[in-house]
């Protein structure tokens, strides 16, 4: 399949460059300009103005052509990266200045290809083909983040900050000629709808997909509790450091084992979810996936040694990966391609006020209190309660749908 080819291509080539930038970002502004605390402040500064810009994110997804929208974006990041890479080193407030301009661009670059990307994907490929095309892209994923990782290592710090930008630059360009070359046309409805949309505000065109899922409470439900796991990752992430080295007195040596075994279970995900696909529906494979990373985080409760730690992270990263691909594959066939832009953008506005929420709350409670084993109860609380709603409004749809067919 020559489009799925060039998609992948495309956005493995484009990953890897935005995640060598995410990287060189954070060196640069902690070590290198010695800000810190301007980089907590500008990480706290970008939430906020994400969950607050969603509506209008969503909108801009769901009112143009996704291609565009794709190739904009990395035609964008040539210009940003160019100008830094001519202007860096001038001086140190205009490298501050300019690191600040980037980690926005950056925000706003995540905010809106991810959205842009799933309706892409949804619009270009068939309905039977929407289970190999998201394992595909979540082994891709998976793959870019681990050679972004690898090369940024291996660049950062002993190659010039210009020379690595530049490098990244080719990236951008790279993938916006493979973006080009992709086979897409928006068909006549998707078409339709964006241009009723433009003749609306972006407040009215986020409330009408507001009123789209007021009118699908189940399949609302059913989308908030599979983000779950991935908004248990990020607090895990503010966690996971605090439990190795205060309660289990471990290295660092510990979190990297795990990071990399995280790795290695997501990139397995991918393959393991396509051909559980084939015999269960989306559902019942985030269901599953669920329960096993359910699992995988009281085991860290029950027996809080570094060990279970490192076998937990390797489920965590295999469930969470596979459920991903389960609730994208979901979407696809239950969310109508004219709304996908704005509903991925709601539920991101949603998993990030969770994620601070989440983390606020065991910031005063656990923490302070030097227990941060019991965070990870109190994470698989919240995971279990996303399991059982799961689970019994999935069998309540599946049930009545079957009583349809039997009285058809």
């Amino acid at each position: 399949m020559r489009k799925l080819k060039l998609l992948l291509a495309a956005n493995l080539i484009s990953t890897v460059g935005t995640g060598i930038t995410s990287y060189l970002i954070v060196w640069l502004l902690i070590d290198q300009l010695k800000q810190s605390v301007l980089y907590g402040l500008l990480t706290m500064a970008t939430m906020i103005l994400v969950f607050f810009a969603s509506p209008y994110l969503g909108s801009l997804v769901d009112r143009y052509s996704r291609k565009a929208i794709f190739l904009y974006m990395e035609i964008t990041g040539i210009v940003v990266l160019g100008v830094f890479s001519v202007l860096c080193n001038v001086s140190a407030v205009l490298d501050i200045t300019l690191v600040v301009m980037l980690i926005f661009y950056h925000t706003a670059y995540d905010s809106i290809k991810y959205p842009a990307l799933a309706a892409l994907t949804q619009e270009m490929f068939k309905k039977e083909d929407y289970s190999k095309v998201n394992s595909s892209l979540e082994v891709q994923g998976q793959a870019a983040l681990m050679i972004s990782s690898g090369l940024a290592a291996m660049m950062i710090g002993k190659m010039d900050a210009a020379v690595i930008l530049v490098m990244n630059i080719s990236t951008f360009i790279a993938a916006s000629i493979l973006i080009y070359q992709l086979p897409y046309q928006r068909n006549a409805e998707a078409e339709e709808h964006s241009n009723t949309m433009k003749n609306e505000s972006y407040w009215k065109n986020f409330r009408s997909s507001l009123q789209y899922l007021c009118y699908r409470k189940v399949l609302f439900v059913l989308l908030l509790t599979s983000f779950i796991p991935s908004i248990v990752i990020i607090v895990a992430n503010y966690l996971d450091p605090v439990f190795i080295y205060d309660y289990l007195n471990e290295g660092p040596s510990v979190i990297g084992i795990a990071n990399i075994v995280y790795a290695i279970g997501a990139m397995g995900a991918g393959f393991v979810a396509y051909q559980i696909s084939k015999k269960w529906s989306d559902m019942q494979g985030v269901i599953l996936f669920m329960a096993v990373f359910a699992l995988a985080t009281i085991a860290i409760f029950l027996v809080p040694n570094a060990v279970t730690f490192i076998v937990a992270s390797l489920f965590w990263g295999h469930s969470n990966a596979a459920i991903r691909v389960f609730r994208k594959s979901y979407m696809f066939h239950h969310v109508d391609n004219a709304y996908m832009g704005r509903v991925n953008s709601l539920f991101n506005a949603v998993k990030l006020l969770g994620q601070v929420a989440l983390i606020g709350i065991l910031t005063i409670t656990v923490v302070p209190a030097g227990q941060t084993v019991y965070g990870y109860f109190v994470l698989f609380i919240i995971v279990i309660a996303a399991l059982l709603t799961t689970t019994y409004l999935f069998n309540r749809t599946y049930n009545k749908d079957k009583e349809k067919r039997v009285s058809l």
